[in-house]
């Protein structure tokens, strides 16, 4: 298989993390590295070195939002260096709910300036859908994709009928309201993430292994040559993003 991608991926989140870019350089992967704070896009940014094949993203996790401030001005000065913004959202689950304000707040401004700026946006979403889709349209937000989406099938619709795609993973293929959610989405909207260390990537023993994540979803949802639909999508994806 060639032109792989992996969508959304904490690179330093694993123990080896600079073997573990090489690898992606080595098999010509593409990845978007994504990052839970500006301080920790800055660190990551002086150790990786610059790759044609990985991306760093500059992001504020919501579920980070109840221990750290957001840091708008640092914000602010790092995104003039990526086109990615990642991960950041809103996350309205029992654990974090209580943060919502704090989560809303640096959200609109992430969204704002994406949207002047025409960034691509990797999302999280959970239990907050409704919230998300507003802000990114208040906003003006052009490109966003929505990272392991949970939520109810009628906000998936209002989702790509904005033009915004979404980021599947080997967990969702696991679970029948993962497939389900799969299932909606047209195949010229679907993008390959593996959420690395987070979701399901231990297939056949070995702890990372993308080839074999593609060829299971080819083979569970019929699809031959699947790596060739998702190279296109995110060939289109950023041809759409370079013309706004």
């Amino acid at each position: 298989m060639a032109n792989l991608s992996d969508m959304h991926v904490h690179i330093d989140y694993i123990e080896d993390y600079l073997r573990f870019f090489k690898t992606f350089e080595d098999n010509r992967i593409y990845a978007l590295f994504v990052t839970n704070l500006p301080e920790i896009f800055q660190k990551c940014n002086q150790t990786f070195p610059n790759s044609k094949y990985v991306k760093l993203g500059l992001g504020f996790n919501p579920q980070f939002a109840g221990k750290y401030k957001f840091n708008k001005g640092l914000f602010d000065n790092l995104l003039p260096k990526t086109k990615y913004i990642g991960e950041v959202g809103l996350d309205y689950s029992n654990e974090f709910k209580a943060n919502r304000e704090s989560q809303r707040e640096a959200f609109e401004h992430i969204s704002h300036q994406a949207g002047q700026l025409n960034k691509i946006m990797s999302i999280h979403s959970r239990k907050a859908e409704e919230d998300v889709l507003n802000i990114l349209m208040n906003n003006n937000v052009k490109t966003a994709v929505f990272h392991w989406y949970t939520g109810k099938k009628e906000t998936l619709f209002k989702i790509l009928d904005q033009g915004y795609y979404f980021s599947v993973n080997y967990s969702m293929l696991n679970t029948k309201s993962g497939l389900e959610i799969i299932n909606l989405i047209p195949l010229d909207r679907v993008l390959i993430e593996t959420d690395a260390p987070f979701g399901k990537t231990f297939i056949s023993g070995e702890k990372y292994n993308l080839t074999e994540i593609y060829r299971r979803f080819s083979n569970k949802l019929g699809i031959e040559s699947l790596e060739d639909q998702i190279y296109k999508n995110l060939s289109d994806l950023l041809l759409t993003n370079s013309k706004l």
